[in-house]
This record gives C-alpha cells, structure tokens and sequence, in this order.
C-alpha cells in the first residue's frame, strides 16, 4: 500500500494553531490567563446557582493549563481547579440549604472533579507533547539530530526578517567534509556516520545556543551566526574553523573541513537563496585550491545579490589569522578550545 501523508482534521489543524499561538508565551502570561480564567468561571458558577452545572468549563481551563504547563504543573492546577468548583457548590449549599447534600457526597462529588480534571490533563498534555515530539522529527536531520534543510531555511528567513533595516550582520557558512568519502570506503558506512554525527555535536557546541546550524545532506553543513557588525566576521568564522578542525584532528581520521563563509547584512541576504548559492560557491574555492581551510566572503554593496560571481572575495583562513579584531560574540567552547 502507499505510503501517503495522512489527511489533516479539523481537530489537528485547530490543535497546531493552538500550538503556534501558545509556546511564545512567558510563564507570567500563561499563569495570568490561567487565573483570571478560573476566577471569571468561579464567578459565572456561583451566580448560576446549584441547578446549572459548568463543569465542561472548568474541565476547559483544566484542558488549558495542561497544554500550557505540562502534566505536572498541570495536574496541581487541576486539583485547585477541582477544588475551587467544590468550594463553589459548598457555599451554595450553605446560602441555599434546600439543596444541600450529605457530606459523603460532597467528598464524592470531590473526588470525582479531580479524577475527571486529572485524566483532561494527562490526556491533553500527552496530545501537546506528541505534537512537540512530531514537529521536532519534522524539523530534524535524524542521524546528527541538528536541523535539517527545510527547517534552517525557514528559521533563517525569520531570523534574518527580524533584523532588516538594522546594522547587524551575519555569517552565512557552509561546511563539508574532506575526506568522507575515502572513511566511508575503508572504514563503513558506520564509521561515517559516528563523523557526522561528532562533527554536529562539535559545531553546536562551537556556536551559541540561538544560532543555527543545519546538515542539508550527505557530508555538508551550514550555519548562520548573528554578529554586531560585518567588521568582526572574519574573526569570528575563522574561529569557528579553528574549533571544528581541532576536534577532526582529534578522530585520527584523514578528515578535514572545508568552509565558506559569507559576512552580510540582514538587507544583503536577500534572495536568501541567492545568499546559500554564494557561500556554497566560497566553500568550492576551497576545495578547488587545498581543502582544509577557510574561505570569507562579502557582497559588494553597490549590486544586487543574484549570482556567485557578484562577490568580495575577502581572507583565506591562515593568511590573516587575527587580522579582524576580537570579537566577544562567541561562547566559550565546551569540546574544543
């Protein structure tokens, strides 16, 4: 039988605009919304009276707090949540004796509200964590577990979007590996992967937590790093270079990196397609003339970016090394520094 994407519900679509609405939400945000949903629904239940139930809204506010919090956080708010309803229905009774139950059934009735509201939360924060779980293979390469194309594309795009018309700068590099190709021969296919993925592992520890890096397929990589201004580009993709060549070294494989690295602004990187073709291009130079080393690049600001031939070339990786000035942009390496 094919093998066919599944068809999108109603239900799924509404439960990812859910999604993408909520996780960019602070802490304060989701507790304040939480809270003032519960006391707006205390408020309604207790002005109903005893005859009207609103149980399915506060299992709605129970259902809210579990895919904002988690299960756990959820479950301890499902409790207050079970709590405030019984505290309500109590004061009924009170104002309202001809209605009043025993007190077994109070405490049933109680037990029953924080049964129901926890199976909502362990239900809902179960649907919210598979959800997490799916966009997170959607967007990962499976063997290095970093991003893979489709997904760096689209982070880039946003990533640079945000800071047009700004003076900050990026780094757009592109990495591949020298000598994969012969490890994969004489070692197996094993040994290969067990490169990629140390060669992924090192480079995320190379870079800050919010840049990005990417495998786009078989032995190469790209990266995007944020930077205060153009003018400490060579410093810091040289840096980077260094990092990843020192912890190759370290295999005692014939491995090398080979890297191009483009130095722009948020308003040059426009095609972003266009920008990927150039520093693709600065990384074949590399590869044309000795492997091993570092290539950086910048547009040339009176044309348009559309063609690997419309480029300043700048520093190969040892001619100047420490030429650009320090830069305090990236972290302290972890692995290799």
């Amino acid at each position: 039988m094919p093998h066919r994407q599944p068809e999108m519900t109603l239900t799924s679509r509404l439960l990812i605009r859910a999604a993408s609405a909520t996780e960019h939400w602070r802490t304060a945000t989701q507790w304040s919304v939480a809270f003032v949903s519960l006391t707006s629904i205390i408020l309604l239940d207790y002005a109903t009276g005893t005859q009207a139930s609103l149980m399915f809204l506060y299992l709605f506010i129970a259902a809210g707090a579990a895919w904002s919090f988690g299960e756990h956080k959820g479950l301890v708010f499902a409790f207050l949540i079970a709590l405030s309803g019984a505290a309500v229905r109590h004061f009924q009774y009170l104002t309202h004796p001809e209605h009043s139950v025993a007190l077994a059934t109070e405490l049933w009735n109680l037990f029953a509200r924080v049964l129901t509201t926890s199976m909502v939360v362990i239900l809902v924060s179960g649907m919210r964590t598979a959800l997490r779980m799916e966009r997170w293979r959607a967007s990962t390469d499976g063997l290095t577990g970093v991003l893979n194309k489709a997904s760096f594309h689209e982070r880039m795009a946003k990533r640079v979007a945000r800071l047009r018309g700004t003076e900050a700068g990026f780094i757009l590099c592109y990495m591949d590996l020298d000598g994969f190709k012969q490890v994969n021969d004489r070692h197996g296919h094993s040994a290969g992967d067990d490169i990629l993925r140390l060669f992924a592992n090192a480079a995320v520890d190379a870079i800050r937590e919010n840049d990005l890096f990417a495998r786009i397929g078989g032995d190469e990589f790209v990266a995007l790093l944020s930077i205060p201004s153009v003018e400490e580009g060579d410093h810091v993709a040289s840096l980077v270079h260094r990092r990843l060549s020192i912890i190759l070294a370290k295999t005692g494989l014939p491995v090398s990196c080979s890297m191009g690295a483009l130095v722009a602004t948020a308003d040059q990187l426009d095609p972003l397609e266009a920008a990927v073709q150039l520093a693709d291009s600065l990384m074949y130079e590399v590869k044309h003339t000795g492997k091993a080393a570092l290539r950086v690049g910048r547009i040339d600001p009176e044309q348009a970016l559309s063609a690997p031939d419309r480029l300043e070339i700048g520093t190969g990786m040892a001619a100047k090394k420490g030429a650009a000035p320090r830069s305090d942009v990236m972290e302290t390496d972890r692995r290799a520094a």
